[in-house]
């Protein structure tokens, strides 16, 4: 695949493997906030209480909070390179389905939600962080290109170590910044587009391990942060390794990513590689719809209700197919949104 925004460009050749790791990151976010967004992180009560339940939520949260630097990483692992066509399609995907989400409220409740343009137009501060977040690390991307093409691999692995142990001294182990923001934050978003262009570009020791060990390296994280926090719970610790920016979520993203790169570029065959990257061109209009602010109550009340009313049996298959749904309806969905911004392009004669 060419270095490219990997967002939704109409025409690129794409990588199966890595647009499958793209889908798999998504369905990793809808997760997360399938778990600690509707649903409280459990405390030595609730542990006490229903300890299996407990285990279940921070097993659940360990394999699925290397959703975000995953996604992110993909930017770096190819390297963004800014077009306005691609640019502006981007702002028309999130302004199409800011619309479509608004209008979908609209016709639930009958009425129009207050402060429903600052929303639509991401305006209001509690908006789509990652995708403002994204929009400028986009904006700051030809910068930090700079810096990857002419830095000597020294100079790289010097700055790396540097911002990342200031990150994990300040933004993780202290908290004793609030622009870092867990990891929340544009700083941390360059900081990992970097550490996977490093490993794209100058293929250090640790990226040449076979695929079954990197899949197992990123396992061991998950064993350890679910079996760690379950521990510290206890005494109502242990919220920090979830952190964006704590050094073991970013382990597991690492080399989550690094054993999908080392499988076939092809993926699937013509049929079945072709399929994925259908699939993958739309990942972010997921986010887009089951993180809105008109929509977002919606995913997150179902998971409530089902958790607190159902049987763990019936709520894992009842979130399970909410899952799938908002997957699949979110991809149909922007084929549509694409299809319009092909007419658009065409009208204005924009190749």
């Amino acid at each position: 695949m060419k270095d490219s925004l990997n967002l939704s460009p109409l025409t690129l050749k794409r990588d199966s493997n890595m647009e499958l790791l793209r889908i798999v990151a998504m369905i990793l976010i809808m997760v997360v906030h399938a778990n600690f967004r509707a649903l409280p992180k459990p405390d030595a009560v609730a542990i006490a209480a229903n300890p299996s339940s407990a285990f279940l939520q921070f097993l659940a949260e360990g394999f699925s909070i290397v959703g975000v630097n995953v996604f992110v990483m993909l930017s770096g692992w190819y390297g963004i390179r800014p077009r306005l066509v691609r640019f502006s399609e981007l702002l028309f995907q999130i302004l199409f389905f800011g619309l479509l989400c608004l209008g979908i409220e609209c016709a639930v409740t009958g009425q129009m939600p207050s402060g429903a343009l600052l929303t639509v137009l991401m305006l209001d501060p509690g908006v789509y962080w990652f995708v403002k977040v994204y929009i400028a690390l986009y904006l700051f991307a030809p910068v930090l290109n700079l810096f990857v093409e002419h830095a000597t691999r020294k100079q790289f692995e010097q700055v790396l170590m540097a911002v990342f142990g200031f990150m994990f001294v300040f933004g993780w182990l202290f908290k004793a910044t609030t622009w870092i923001g867990e990891g929340y934050s544009l700083p941390w978003f360059m900081c990992i587009y970097l550490l996977a262009r490093y490993m794209r570009v100058h293929q250090p020791w640790f990226t040449q391990f076979r695929r079954s060990t990197d899949l197992c390296i990123y396992l061991g994280v998950v064993t350890f942060l679910t079996v760690a926090v379950f521990v510290l719970r206890h005494y109502d610790l242990g919220g920090v390794l979830y952190f964006y920016c704590c050094p073991l979520v970013v382990l597991g993203a690492m080399h989550l990513l690094l054993f999908f790169s080392k499988l076939s570029p092809s993926l699937g065959g013509d049929v079945g590689g072709d399929f994925i990257n259908w699939l993958g061109i739309s990942a972010l209009s997921i986010y887009l719809t089951h993180s809105s602010n008109f929509l977002s109550k919606y995913y997150d009340g179902y998971i409530r209700q089902w958790f607190y009313e159902e049987s763990r049996l019936t709520f894992i298959l009842f979130a399970v197919l909410l899952i799938i749904i908002v997957f699949f309806g979110s991809i149909l969905i922007d084929k549509l949104r694409l299809l319009l911004w092909r007419a658009i392009l065409c009208f204005l004669k924009i190749k």
